[in-house]
């Protein structure tokens, strides 16, 4: 969430993790690899049939299957973790922060859907709590982006992501804008796709 208790934090400077350029071949070679193990989860074994397809025989076809049967297994082991690697290494962590951000602009603007982008804001969390959000965000009128997302820290499943935002709130029927500064933090799921576990806010004067 974007609201706190209104208890102020001290901030704490975090030297930003360098950005590690990526290699475009390397990474376009990488996709084409999951993509292949992807249909192959989905039941498209042709790749490996094609490796038996000269043996003829009845005895030879049941070798074929045995042994793409085995060879299909294997690789839809390995899917799971291809796919965790690929997406913490290709996905950034800010991008979460960023889809969750602009969710909930489309929920609190006229013409959005509320239910439907709270919900998916809702899913860039750790733990689910579509209720709590929408509470949070019934009276919330604007959200401003003033700094764009950066990575502050980040080592293996775990990251930290900073944003400074402005927050347009109805209150005893007067529009109060906040300016913020909230931190969060962000871990790995089980595929490596990033997800919000926590977030510390500190209102900005």
């Amino acid at each position: 969430m974007l609201s706190s208790c209104g208890k102020k934090e001290e901030q704490v400077y975090v030297p930003p993790t360098p950005e590690v350029r990526k290699d475009p071949e390397q990474e376009r070679l990488e996709r084409e690899e999951f993509e292949r193990l992807k249909r192959l989860e989905q039941g498209d074994t042709s790749s490996v049939n094609d490796t038996s397809s000269a043996l003829t025989s009845t005895d030879s076809a049941n070798v074929k299957d045995t042994a793409s049967s085995k060879s299909v297994k294997k690789e839809k082991k390995e899917l799971v973790q291809k796919e965790k690697e690929l997406n913490r290494r290709l996905d950034n962590p800010k991008t979460a922060v960023t889809d969750y951000i602009e969710y909930l602009q489309r929920a609190i603007s006229g013409g959005g859907d509320f239910e439907q982008n709270i919900k998916k804001a809702d899913e860039q969390w750790e733990k689910s709590n579509v209720g709590r959000f929408k509470r949070n965000y019934k009276d919330t009128k604007k959200i401003v982006v003033l700094e764009e997302p950066k990575v502050v820290s980040q080592k293996g499943d775990e990251a930290v992501v900073e944003v400074k935002i402005s927050k347009r709130d109805l209150k005893d029927g007067k529009e109060v804008e906040t300016n913020m500064t909230v931190k969060y933090i962000l871990t790995a799921d089980s595929k490596g796709k990033w997800k919000i576990r926590d977030n510390k806010v500190t209102t900005n004067k």
